[in-house]
């Protein structure tokens, strides 16, 4: 190991702060990746956060980036830096039990997926792949593959869903860096509950295969600055995605200079049950508050975005998406799945052709309005979830059933093709970090960052991140 740091030290570095080591030769990518496969097979498996480890290769990758900048040539901005991967990526040679041990038998991924590729291309060490629930189809750490998997500012608590085990991760200090999915909120929600920022951009920015309409893939990170570094790697086109957008995610300046002539919509009210914490109300309305000082007008929204059958709708195109991997294998292994989601995919099996076909016409509707609303803004603030915590066994915060109670706020985004982020921005009373969303028009993943990199700034704390203890470190 280099001497000068410490292996606490490379577990708290940014991408940002391992790139600038590589670079002075200070840090070393062998190193790095160590640090953070020990925190990853350690806390990070004690969490249930690990899916499965890719410990040889991406030491073997960490070697040649080593190699590449001692010799002045690396291949990007993440040559060398440790990212780890959401189950749900197809990665070559390693299992994609996509949350559920419905898939345990399923064999080896036998290629990447698009972001996979582009990280591999940029010379990344893939040193992890992250659990999360069953088909991506709860927005909390529950699996039938994984188990419980837990929030790393408290154990007790839920690190939220999807992507639950890479915000676990990156929280830990198991690298600076993961890429989740979002289909509903489940980069942002993670994100948020473990004090990260985190990105679901244009639909489109990040090519995915096979191709998506609703789920997005998103970059997740301590650090604004790193999760845009990671967009710009891999916001590229892909053949596999016919709708991928053309050209390369370009990220100039940050944070926002100025928001002079920018609309704000404020975004808080809701119908339901429980409502918004308070203090989660209060760190909006800080946030707000800061946006209006930096010269936006800020506006509140005033009435619920959506209504909740206007939910149930977005809920039932969602969840009739798992029917496939239940049906494919013996009824004998459904009672595997967590009930609450068994009892949601169930009741969605004597829905007609028809029936289905008009609920997804009916949905159109909702997307309509929801961007219509939304897009009289040239950005929206509003909290990323309802709730600042919720226990570790819960699938929803409130009723602890299936349902977009928590995810109120960041699926319309999802169904809009709009981006949104998220950063934190408070610590509660009980010691967690409040994170607040800011959402923006189709293609302006660029102003989100900005303003999410703004907030940053001005929030005047660094999360102290719970990373586990280094004896002699």
């Amino acid at each position: 190991m280099t001497a000068s740091i410490s292996t606490g030290a490379l577990r708290s570095a940014t991408a940002a702060d391992l790139v600038a080591g590589y670079r002075n030769g200070t840090i070393s990518p062998v190193d790095a990746t160590q640090a953070a496969i020990d925190v990853a097979t350690t806390a990070g498996m004690e969490l249930n956060a690990v899916a499965v480890m890719n410990i040889e290769q991406s030491l073997e990758v960490a070697a040649e980036s080593a190699a590449r900048w001692a010799a002045g040539t690396p291949l990007s901005e993440l040559d060398g830096v440790p990212v780890s991967v959401k189950d749900s990526f197809p990665m070559t040679g390693l299992p994609r039990w996509h949350g559920s041990k419905l898939n345990d038998t399923a064999p080896a991924s036998a290629h990447d997926g698009a972001p996979v590729r582009r990280l591999r291309e940029a010379g990344a060490t893939l040193f992890a792949k992250t659990s999360m629930p069953d088909f991506g189809l709860i927005g909390a750490g529950v699996s039938s593959q994984f188990g419980i998997i837990r929030n790393p500012w408290n154990p007790a608590l839920n690190p939220g869903g999807s992507s639950s085990g890479s915000g676990a991760l990156v929280a830990l200090g198991a690298g600076p860096l993961s890429i989740g999915t979002d289909m509903g909120g489940s980069v942002r929600l993670p994100a948020a509950l473990c004090g990260l920022a985190g990105l679901k951009p244009t639909q489109g920015r990040i090519a995915y295969d096979p191709p998506k309409l609703i789920g997005s893939a998103g970059p997740m990170g301590r650090t604004v600055a790193d999760i845009a570094t990671l967009l710009h790697v891999v916001g590229k086109p892909d053949p596999t995605d016919h709708l991928s957008l053309p050209g390369s995610f370009e990220m100039d300046g940050l944070p926002a200079s100025s928001l002079a002539g920018a609309t704000v919509g404020v975004l808080l009210e809701t119908d339901v049950p429980g409502g918004v914490d308070e203090e989660v109300v209060d760190a909006v309305r800080a946030q707000a508050a800061i946006l209006s000082a930096h010269g936006a007008t800020v506006i509140d929204i005033g009435g619920p975005l959506w209504t909740a059958a206007e939910r149930e709708s977005f809920m039932t195109v969602l969840s009739t998406r798992g029917l496939p991997e239940l049906l494919a294998v013996p009824e004998e292994m459904w009672p595997l799945l967590p009930p609450q989601l068994l009892s949601q995919l169930l009741s969605r099996t004597d829905l007609t052709a028809v029936q289905h076909v008009t609920n997804e016409k009916r949905l159109e509707g909702v997307r309509a309005k929801i961007s219509s609303t939304l897009t009289a803004y040239d950005y929206v603030l509003s909290p990323v979830t309802p709730v600042v915590s919720f226990p570790a066994e819960n699938v929803t915060p409130v009723r602890n059933d299936y349902s977009l109670d928590h995810m109120v706020f960041t699926s319309p985004y999802n169904l809009t093709s709009m981006p949104a982020g998220t950063v934190p921005v408070a610590m509660s009373a009980s010691g967690l970090p409040i994170g607040v969303q800011i959402g923006g028009r189709r293609f302006d993943d660029a102003g989100v960052l900005g303003i999410l990199a703004l907030l940053e700034r001005e929030r005047g704390f660094d999360p102290a991140f719970p990373f586990p203890e280094t004896p002699g470190a």
